[in-house]
């Protein structure tokens, strides 16, 4: 009788073991599953903020190897905080003229790609004497207003880097690059007509477009927003730099310093910039 009395105690004792390990076990499956519930929420968290952190703006994949200030504004198509007026620069123009509506007919399209897309603005009794279509004057201001929304951004972001009027900046991009369309523009993302003078270039730093004279190598660039650096950088040398002794709204003063330090050969050079900023009113860039 004895040995059964300590069989039963032992299946007992041995049965409150195993709901004791059992209980313990669920408890324990419980706790793993809430840190690891936990975990997850917070990772989660961290890469949602840090997706949110980088989202807003996509910077320039390439950036110069000449970083004095790190500004890289976003190359987009956004509205700036001023609108260009294509109705200001065609009562410029055109003015007592309307523009039919609608989409141009493609023989205007063609005759519209003959024309410089500064021509009429920087010439701007020529439309009229000549009895150029609106709908060409049109489509010309629509490129440079394209232009303006584009690159506004980036010329005042160099501005408050660099101190150049952003008014100056897009006027030069625009002339020097027929805005945007040239064929340095287009090939070598170049926009203010930058040079290449060094003696060892590497592959693809730079490109010949007249003849083998290296003095008509210009520069090429990975992007856009290097071009703008570029020439912010281009300024910043002894030959322009008394120029940023000038206030900054002081355009007209910049244009006829530039073209007096030898920025271009151009004799008419500051005259044109000062045209193209008081037609397209970039002078109100200078104040943001």
């Amino acid at each position: 009788m004895n040995w059964r009395f300590q069989l039963t105690k032992a299946k007992h004792e041995i049965r409150e073991t195993l709901h004791i390990a059992s209980n313990v076990l669920q408890i324990n499956i419980w706790r793993i599953a809430i840190i690891v519930l936990i975990s997850l929420v917070i990772l989660r968290k961290d890469v949602n903020l840090q997706l949110n952190l980088k989202s807003p703006m996509q910077l320039e994949e390439t950036v110069l190897n000449e970083k004095a200030i790190k500004v890289e504004p976003e190359l987009t198509n956004q509205e700036t905080s001023t609108k260009t007026s294509l109705k200001d620069v065609m009562d410029i123009v055109l003015p007592n003229k309307k523009m039919k509506s609608g989409v141009m007919l493609k023989k205007q399209s063609v005759a519209a790609s003959k024309f410089s897309n500064l021509g009429f603005i920087l010439n701007p009794t020529y439309a009229k004497r000549n009895n150029i279509s609106p709908q060409i004057v049109a489509e010309k201001a629509r490129i440079c207003d394209a232009y303006i929304k584009r690159f506004a951004p980036v010329a005042i972001g160099e501005m408050k880097a660099y101190g150049i009027p952003g008014s100056i900046t897009l006027a030069q991009g625009l002339l020097e690059s027929n805005v945007g369309e040239s064929l340095l523009a287009v090939q070598n993302k170049n926009h203010f007509g930058i040079k290449c003078f060094s003696k060892n270039c590497k592959k693809g730093h730079c490109s010949n477009y007249t003849d083998d004279s290296h003095k008509d190598f210009f520069r090429k660039y990975d992007s856009d927003w290097a071009s703008y650096r570029a020439h912010s950088l281009f300024l910043q040398r002894n030959r322009y730099r008394h120029l940023l002794k000038l206030p900054q709204t002081d355009y007209k003063s910049w244009a006829k310093g530039l073209s007096k330090a030898g920025y271009a050969t151009d004799k008419q050079y500051a005259e044109k910039l000062i045209r193209i900023i008081n037609t397209l009113k970039l002078h109100r860039f200078d104040k943001q």
